[in-house]
């Protein structure tokens, strides 16, 4: 039996749990937060279910999630369960990073905040966004796209009929129309106002780069597995590569999964707030376990 940590990006919705998994496990998560806003010059908030901003604010909603999935990997290795392989669904590979020992928990905050500030530009045109759809299939999607010349691009397989888009917001939101008119099962509009994954924030990926080689990254205690290109990566060298490539380059949930299933993973554990991870394995062919890790 193998296991894999898989980390999840923005929190969409909390369970409402997670806080009292961390007391009951020793963990103080405002203690997280203090550390942060130490780090990042930003007063951050204590966190609160009811405190809107670290949904609605899409830095801090990185920080945030970052945070959770550094505090709950915190707890697991407190009692001593270590994965055979990590994996970052999105910006969840910062805290993927984390949990492998490449990076410190500093360190990965200040990636987030300098990934924001050079693509920031991008967000502030409000002429970007990113859409999700369900119940599609990609030929489907690829289609929409060409036959009405939209300027947006798939950036995610969620699973064979889990779709993210991301691209020109006015295209964006026509396309989600269409997906309905086609047929589609759910589509949504994220609130996200920087298309993250595409060919849209290529022009920054020399700037991040050279970013990425003055911070002190290294080698990997714990595989981890590129939803890229589905390397495994060990080398600092080739965890630097998956991070650039994870700001400007499409990603594919869908095969980093079966790629890992194909390394003979049966116990997949979401180390993280809420359970979008999850909810998207349910159409994830394959024989094996999904949990959160507040169940463990």
């Amino acid at each position: 039996m193998k296991t894999a940590f898989i980390f999840p990006a923005f929190i969409t919705n909390y369970t409402g749990k997670e806080i009292d998994f961390l007391i009951q496990n020793g963990v103080d998560f405002n203690h997280y937060i203090t550390l942060a806003s130490k780090v990042l010059g930003e007063d951050l908030p204590e966190f609160s279910y009811d405190n809107s901003i670290y949904q609605s604010d899409e830095l801090f909603s990185q920080f945030i999630a970052y945070l959770f999935g550094c505090a709950m990997n915190d707890v697991m290795r407190k009692k001593e369960i270590v994965p055979d392989y990590i994996a970052g669904y999105s910006m969840g590979i910062y805290a993927s990073l984390y949990a492998t020992k490449s990076i410190t928990l500093e360190d990965g905050l200040r990636i987030i905040q300098n990934a924001f500030n050079i693509v920031k530009e991008v967000s502030k045109t409000g002429s970007y966004g990113m859409g999700a759809v369900i119940g599609l299939s990609i030929i489907d999607v690829d289609n929409i796209i060409k036959n009405d010349n939209l300027n947006i691009e798939i950036i995610n397989v969620n699973n064979k009929h889990s779709i993210v888009l991301a691209g020109n917001r006015d295209d964006i939101t026509k396309f989600l129309d269409l997906a309905k008119e086609e047929g589609a099962m759910s589509v949504n509009k994220l609130t996200v106002k920087t298309p993250y994954h595409s060919k849209y924030l290529a022009k920054y990926s020399q700037e991040f780069t050279d970013y990425i080689y003055k911070v002190n990254i290294k080698d990997a205690e714990i595989p981890v597995v590129s939803t890229y290109n589905q390397k495994i990566c060990l080398s600092s060298d080739d965890l630097r590569m998956d991070l650039i490539h994870n700001l400007t380059e499409k990603i594919n949930w869908h095969n980093t999964m079966q790629f890992l299933l194909k390394l003979d993973v049966n116990v997949f554990c979401e180390v993280g707030a809420g359970k979008d991870l999850i909810k998207i394995a349910r159409f994830i062919e394959g024989d094996y376990k999904i949990k959160s890790i507040k169940k463990i």
